[in-house]
């Protein structure tokens, strides 16, 4: 009798992204200079040879872990692959919430949030809140996409009339916004 056995193997393995590798720091030169004997040299001043942002190279990686960022060097997902190789990018520091500063009480407000220069190094993740004022966001959160500088459009609608103030936090190293104040009217009865 023959004993056999079956064994199944499931890939788990995530799907490759595009990744930047880019500069975060300029790479300076010094030229060489050459000056007769007994004189004082006035060296030339430094130079960039390679800027801060600069797309060193770009690569297809199923994520981050483990890998071993040279100083002065930083990874960015983009998925797009909007940056190739020579060309710069400028990651994201801060985001804007923008929006009215009136509203009425069961009428939506749209609010606008975007991302500074290039857009984030990693998909960062956004949510909003009213400070337990009651009201509604639709979607809860938005997500700024990797190395993209979409604005996002958010629409609240407020439960009941007063002051309201709304906050943004994100999952990401971007600084938050300045909170948005809006007074809220009570809605019309007919």
């Amino acid at each position: 009798m023959t004993d056999t056995t079956t064994t199944t193997t499931t890939n788990t393995a995530t799907a490759a992204q595009n990744y930047i590798l880019y500069r975060t720091v300029d790479l300076m030169y010094q030229p060489g200079y050459s000056y007769p004997e007994g004189t004082t040299p006035t060296p030339p001043a430094a130079q960039v040879s390679a800027a801060r942002g600069l797309v060193v190279s770009t690569q297809s990686l199923t994520g981050l872990t483990g890998i071993v960022v040279p100083d002065g060097f930083a990874y960015a997902l983009d998925a797009v692959g909007k940056y190739p190789t020579g060309s710069l990018y400028t990651p994201s520091t801060a985001y804007t919430l923008a929006g009215a500063s009136v509203a009425t009480a069961g009428a939506a407000l749209a609010l606008t949030l975007t991302p500074d220069n290039d857009g984030p190094g990693t998909d960062t993740t956004v949510t909003l809140s009213d400070g337990g004022a009651g009201g509604t966001f639709s979607p809860a959160t938005v997500t700024f996409d990797g190395c993209t500088n979409t604005a996002q459009t958010v629409t609240y609608t407020p439960k009941d009339a007063g002051a309201v103030t709304i906050s943004a936090t994100n999952d990401g190293a971007l600084t938050n916004p300045a909170s948005l104040n809006v007074t809220v009217a009570t809605a019309a009865t007919s």
